[in-house]
């Protein structure tokens, strides 16, 4: 009997010895396989982003070359000697500096007048009960369908009558009058803070507008961000509107002032490459500094 027993012990020791190593290998085997899984996974990503990244990469080496080596064969990516006189035409001989003054402004402008004009409006939807409230916000939303070219002739007619053609009133009147998207963005934010916060502030003797100003502004900053980085990137590479309303040199804004580069005699010329990246330095680094505020902004619209 002792020798059964012993050998039964014997025998379920291996059993557990086998089991263990098998399960090692497996545990080995799955270390291996996401390691393998994470390999790709960055191999992918590596050569997904060097093929969107080529042409930036593109337009930063050209922004650096002489014409001689813009259009040399074989292609050279890397210019010898880099050309940093482009960057300077760009500024002396092009007046590029008064180009994006004028886009600066009109993109501050218009993140201040959208930002508030549409909290405003937004506010009301949110927080007020009145007749047709639905069906103007319904109407308000259906706005934004509708494309901005079917409006442009009946649009410009007016601003002519107006005498404001070739002004900038009409690229900073119609701010005034905030933006759809931005007006939906903020009510579904507004929506979601409870009504506890207005009727306390009442209690205290708060008017309507101290509740919006003190009360539920203070609330909605990451949804407020959104909404000033969305106004300032539509309105700094709108080239629509002064394409339109603008016609004198001192009235350009950065996208028409990249029209100046046009060169009938040249396909594309260095400067202009050097024009269009400082061009972009301002909406990417504004997106790179908002971007959490963007996807929030966006994940807060899709759980509304």
């Amino acid at each position: 009997m002792d020798i059964l027993g012993g050998q039964r012990d014997v025998s379920r020791a291996t059993q557990r010895t086998a089991q263990q190593t098998r399960a090692i290998d497996y545990r080995s085997r799955g270390k291996f396989y996401q390691r393998m899984s994470l390999l790709w996974t960055y191999v992918v990503l590596i050569i997904m982003s060097t093929v969107v990244l080529a042409p930036f990469l593109w337009l930063i080496t050209s922004s650096l070359k002489s014409e001689f080596q813009y259009y040399a064969i074989p292609i050279q990516w890397i210019p010898q000697p880099f050309t940093w006189s482009n960057y300077v035409e760009v500024f002396t001989q092009y007046n590029f500096f008064h180009y994006i003054f004028n886009s600066v402004w009109l993109a501050v402008y218009s993140v201040i007048a959208v930002t508030f004009v549409s909290a405003f409006v937004a506010y009301g939807f949110a927080r007020f009960r009145f007749p047709g409230r639905t069906a103007m916000f319904i109407l308000l939303l259906g706005t934004m369908m509708i494309p901005g070219q079917v409006l442009i002739i009946s649009l410009y007619t007016i601003f002519r009558n107006f005498g404001w053609i070739d002004t900038f009133l009409p690229i900073i009147v119609p701010k005034l009058f905030g933006d759809a998207f931005s007006i939906f963005l903020l009510r579904q934010f507004f929506m979601g803070l409870p009504r506890e916060l207005d009727e306390a502030a009442r209690i205290d003797g708060c008017s309507n507008f101290r509740i919006f100003w003190n009360i539920i502004l203070p609330q909605a900053k990451p949804v407020l961000i959104v909404v000033a980085v969305f106004a300032f990137l539509n309105s700094w590479s709108d080239a629509w509107g002064p394409l339109i309303y603008l016609s004198s040199d001192s009235n350009r804004t950065v996208p028409l002032g990249l029209l100046a580069f046009t060169n009938p005699y040249k396909a594309v010329d260095p400067q202009l490459m050097a024009a269009t990246l400082i061009a972009l330095v301002v909406p990417v680094v504004l997106y790179a500094f908002g971007q959490r505020y963007i996807d929030s902004g966006v994940a807060i619209a899709e759980a509304k």
